[in-house]
């Protein structure tokens, strides 16, 4: 094998990332516009209390997900990778059959018996809490098959059909019905039922981009072999154990606080990590294109050429996160004012809860390495990680409440990422960075400095200095970048805004 990846095959990898990152970018700011109206909707219509019983019965859906999909939307590459490499697109076909059927198989093995304890589980949890559980659990079944399909789009490196489901289909069909609901006289369950329409619009969707890419004269199943599912449910195994603790590690703090802190103080948690899927779905824009590329690099390139992919990726996500993050340092508050929540304790919970998924998002891409080529390194790190996260959570949320939960995640992650790549280093004798990440640092250290000024001479809550201080420094922040850029750093970003021709 060569030492390097040939030049076309590098550059087409980061022409495909960039591509697709800025297709998933452009499908976040748009899923944007329906996450804040959907905030309005949930704070002002259905309120804190209809709210926090939805959270906590869509967290159970979610978790169950992540048990039913079996970490399929990313080890799925794997084998879909070797069919393409052999030229054999029914084996595709077939891969997501086999894939569909351990889900189905998984998802029966996991709903039935939660429906056959139902009196028990109305015994454990309050009557409203267990009455959403058992409305929303079938939910997970469809949502992992979108998921299955949409991974099937994504492996033939369309991204159109992701960013569509993802960033049009599911958030605009969760708000338009759930605010729609609600003036109908649905108060009780229309949060309940959009999440139903959605989740049955997405998986429409996803099959019709399957549909579109997989051509019909290719679908013939082949029957599925006890070798194939041992294969696949062998090497997605250690994936899929990590997808679940990582899903845990993000909601366990909402199991505990529901415990520990008040209802109100829970839809206040829960509206901050709304806000704070705005950083994470950052990160989340480049994975559809990110997974494939680096499946493929992995298998066809030395890891050296795996860390520069990395590095360059990690340098975007920490620029866009750093960003959004200082502005919300400033502005934070009057954001939760919107939504009618307020208070310093409030802002704190936000700024920790963000500043965790920059960590985890900027700095927790060699994950994928050890992904395909050491899959049991992931799970048992998340172990560690979980256990402590979930003791140290209980222990700060006793004492500090919503605060202490956030500070959780954020040195659990902090400490997870550390030891990540201490491990590449060790395993790999790689190490996924270089210098360019430390240029968002001074670009937000100028956004900072001119945020503050700002601050001096007007008031940032009022209309101008919200209007100055967003525009003013989204400008100081782009002009930072183009001083201290390499020039491909300039002719790409300029290139994506229209300035420069190609």
């Amino acid at each position: 094998m060569p030492d390097d990846v040939p030049d076309n095959t590098a550059r087409n990898n980061q022409q495909d990332l960039l591509k697709g990152a800025a297709a998933n970018l452009f499908g976040f700011v748009i899923r944007l516009g329906a996450r804040l109206p959907f905030l309005f909707v949930v704070a002002l219509l259905y309120g804190k209390e209809i709210f926090g019983q939805y959270l906590f019965a869509v967290t159970l859906v979610e978790t169950l997900t992540a048990i039913i999909l079996f970490g399929f939307k990313r080890s799925l590459f794997h084998f879909i990778h070797d069919d393409l490499h052999n030229n054999d697109r029914t084996g595709v076909y077939n891969t997501i059959i086999a894939a569909l059927i351990i889900c189905t198989v998984i998802g029966g093995a996991i709903i039935i018996p939660v429906y056959m304890m139902e009196d028990f589980l109305y015994r454990l949890f309050p009557g409203d809490m267990a009455r959403g559980i058992f409305f929303l659990l079938p939910a997970a079944l469809l949502y992992a098959y979108a998921e299955i399909f949409l991974t099937a789009t994504r492996a033939a490196r369309k991204m159109r059909y992701e960013v569509t489901a993802k960033s049009l289909v599911e958030p605009y069909v969760l708000l338009l019905f759930s605010a729609g609901l609600f003036f109908l006289g649905q108060v009780g369950t229309g949060l309940f039922i959009a999440y139903w329409v959605m989740n049955i619009s997405v998986l429409l969707y996803a099959l019709y981009g399957f549909g579109r890419i997989y051509e019909k004269d290719i679908r013939h199943f082949r029957g599925l072999t006890g070798q194939r599912i041992k294969e696949m449910v062998t090497f997605s195994a250690p994936t899929a154990a990590y997808d679940l603790i990582g899903v845990l590690i993000l909601r366990i703090d909402i199991y505990l606080l529901a415990a520990i802190v008040t209802p109100g103080a829970l839809g206040i948690y829960g509206i901050a990590l709304q806000i704070m899927t705005i950083v994470k779905k950052v990160r989340q824009s480049f994975d559809p294109i990110l997974e494939p590329v680096i499946s493929q690099t992995v298998k066809h390139a030395p890891l050296k050429n795996v860390a520069k992919e990395l590095a360059r990726v990690s340098y975007w996500i920490f620029s866009i996160q750093a960003l959004i993050i200082t502005l919300l340092f400033f502005y934070g508050g009057a954001l939760l004012g919107l939504f009618k929540v307020g208070g310093d304790e409030a802002h704190l919970t936000l700024l920790l809860l963000t500043s965790a998924i920059m960590i985890q998002g900027s700095f927790g891409l060699s994950e994928l390495i050890f992904l395909y080529k050491k899959p049991g390194v992931n799970p048992v790190l998340s172990v560690a990680i979980l256990i402590l996260h979930g003791s140290l959570c209980y222990a700060l949320s006793v004492t500090y409440g919503i605060v202490g939960a956030a500070a959780s995640l954020l040195i659990s992650y902090s400490i997870m990422e550390i030891i990540r790549l201490m491990l590449a280093r060790y395993f790999f004798t790689i190490f996924p960075f270089d210098r360019t990440i430390f240029k968002p640092v001074i670009m937000s250290g100028a956004l900072y400095a001119f945020l503050s000024l700002l601050s001096t001479v007007i008031n940032l809550q009022g209309v101008l200095g919200v209007f100055l201080g967003l525009t003013g420094g989204i400008l100081v922040y782009f002009l930072a970048f183009l001083i201290i850029a390499q020039k491909e750093e300039r002719f790409i970003l300029l290139q994506k805004l229209r300035l420069k021709k190609s």
